[in-house]
């Protein structure tokens, strides 16, 4: 989802890096399909909020914002917000720097810094030793340990589902007690997501599942013959302050640091990119 889930529960910094992303992200992903011959899959299907204890302070943060939405029998419907298949999107992004000259080493983990004489020299990682003039550390969820700030940046774990459905079952996006559902082109529907704290425990578990498609068919009976496709979990980079942290490191002046995106990388990934790009040149 292109949006914060709930725009209103964050800070300005949050809010001006998803606007900032939702302004060129149908530019970015028609530009990689183009390049890459990848569909990154941008629909902007609306969405639709059905959590009505919400109602006053969105109302709020949308007048302070001047965002347009349209009254819905079941909630609110913001029109402008669009998706798109996370996957594909990656993929995209894949070919395309490679094809720019960018090396890629996959299946790879750092596992620490390289420091010597008050400078990050490069990082350590299963393959060897990777050195270069400026470090941006946007490792998600494992950037707390590779920066040693366990306690700042951690995982909070997302069961999510993908139901095998049709095009047109679900038109809008929905979000309601802090779960979604989104269409994707295909017909395909992804619901989500359990906010577990639990370390980098991946396991999987039935009572989750049963419970995210009964989130879905309670709202759109017709999903309650849909297959569940697939099952799987990931991990969002928490932060200990509920902000991104996004800037040049107070201790390496080559260091760079953009994560605790928490549940919002993806909608802020194109302006967080930019204002990173934007230090390191300055920098240089």
């Amino acid at each position: 989802i292109i949006s914060p889930l709930y725009p209103w529960h964050y800070d300005d910094l949050t809010n001006d890096l998803s606007f900032e992303s939702q302004a060129v992200y149908e530019g970015l992903c028609d530009d990689l399909y183009h390049s890459s011959g990848i569909d990154p899959q941008y629909q902007k299907s609306g969405l639709l909020m059905m959590d009505e204890f919400e109602t006053v302070e969105a109302q709020a943060w949308m007048r302070r914002y001047q965002v347009s939405y349209e009254d819905h029998v079941n909630g609110a419907l913001f029109t402008h917000v669009a998706s798109v298949r996370n996957p594909k999107l990656l993929q995209a992004l894949q070919v395309d720097i490679i094809n720019k000259g960018v090396t890629i080493v996959e299946n790879t983990p750092a596992d620490k810094l390289i420091i010597n004489n008050n400078k990050v020299l490069g990082v350590n990682t299963t393959k060897g030793d990777f050195f270069a003039d400026n470090i941006v550390a946007c490792a998600g969820a494992w950037s707390g340990k590779l920066l040693d700030i366990k306690d700042d940046v951690f995982p909070i774990k997302g069961q999510m589902i993908l139901l095998k459905a049709q095009i047109g079952d679900v038109e809008h996006i929905v979000l309601d007690q802090g779960r979604y559902i989104i269409p994707r082109a295909d017909g395909r529907i992804l619901v989500g997501s359990t906010m577990e704290n639990v370390g980098f425990d991946r396991s999987l578990d039935e009572t989750t599942k049963l419970s995210l498609y009964e989130f879905a068919s309670d709202r759109f009976p017709v999903l309650s013959s849909a297959e569940i496709e697939h099952h799987w979990s990931g991990f969002r980079p928490a932060s200990r302050s509920g902000k991104v942290i996004l800037g040049k490191s107070e201790k390496y002046d080559n260091l760079f640091i953009n994560t605790g995106h928490f549940r919002n990388g993806l909608n802020m990934a194109p302006a967080s990119a930019d204002k990173i790009t934007q230090l390191v040149n300055e920098k240089t």
